[in-house]
């Protein structure tokens, strides 16, 4: 299939899904009820974490900790399992942890950005925050759509027609970190209320208080990337392990698997965002 087809394929395909997401009541409702158990969750762990955050009173851990607790913020519902699924077959072929580290640099630099934006441009305050990150929330469905359409074979990214051969060889020889760095970098702006106060309420003037608060925004992606983490941990061992060794095989299979993880998250998290 040409560039046109796969464009035109591509383009049919996010309308239809789209429309789906927008036109069924039932897609809304199991989206809304995803978001209450998301927070439900954050309810039940943030006393928890942030008492100890306060307990221990050491700016650079409040930092972490805070990222900790926005992972559970109820907008990371979607991306969180997006990235988890997108990552695990690396984890199974022993091959995760610089993926999962790109994917943790590429929020970092969001975070990064969005903080010396706020700090040096907007002096300090950032008054109408829906203006921003609304329209970033309403591309975000849509946005892992295209990349499960991508993961399942269905069309190719622009991007792989016009990579010359030698800077494709590279990239495949640094192990595939270009994918997982821009979804990081894109998932870093999926704000919400939540995570709107525990970023910009909490963590920068907790930054702008300490001498080394340019870092903060560094920890707070480590935070948010820490259950993350853990679960990639799980799957890398049991990969490892000798009752499982047939899972290597299968590993390569999950890939396509994400893509089908991406197109469902993609068109609940649609039907959420796009009828609020």
């Amino acid at each position: 299939m040409g560039m046109r087809g796969g464009l035109l394929v591509l383009g049919l395909a996010v309308l239809g899904l789209v429309g789906l997401a927008l036109g069924s009541g039932l897609l809304e409702e199991v989206s809304r009820s995803l978001y209450r158990t998301a927070n439900t969750l954050y309810a039940l762990l943030a006393p928890w974490v942030d008492g100890l955050r306060r307990e221990v009173g050491v700016p650079w851990l409040s930092a972490f900790l805070l990222g900790v607790l926005a992972a559970f913020a109820p907008c990371q519902i979607t991306t969180g399992a997006s990235a988890l699924a997108y990552l695990a077959s690396s984890a199974i072929q022993g091959r995760v942890w610089p993926r999962f580290l790109a994917f943790l640099l590429g929020k970092a630099l969001t975070y990064l950005v969005l903080a010396g934006v706020v700090l040096f441009l907007l002096g300090g305050s950032l008054d109408n925050p829906g203006a921003i990150f609304r329209p970033v929330r309403l591309a975000l469905g849509p946005f892992m759509v295209l990349v499960g359409l991508g993961l399942l074979g269905v069309v190719r990214w622009p991007l792989a027609w016009g990579v010359p051969e030698g800077w494709g060889a590279r990239l495949g020889a640094w192990g595939g970190l270009l994918g997982p760095l821009a979804l990081g970098g894109v998932y870093g702006l999926a704000f919400c209320p939540t995570l709107f106060w525990l970023f910009f309420g909490l963590l920068l003037p907790l930054a702008l208080a300490s001498p080394v608060g340019f870092l903060f925004p560094l920890l707070f992606a480590l935070g948010t990337g820490f259950p993350l983490g853990l679960l990639l941990l799980l799957f890398a061992r049991m990969g490892r392990g000798q009752a499982l060794k047939g899972m290597r095989r299968v590993g390569s299979r999950l890939l396509r698997g994400a893509g089908v993880v991406f197109v469902v998250l993609g068109i609940l998290d649609t039907a959420l965002y796009w009828n609020l």
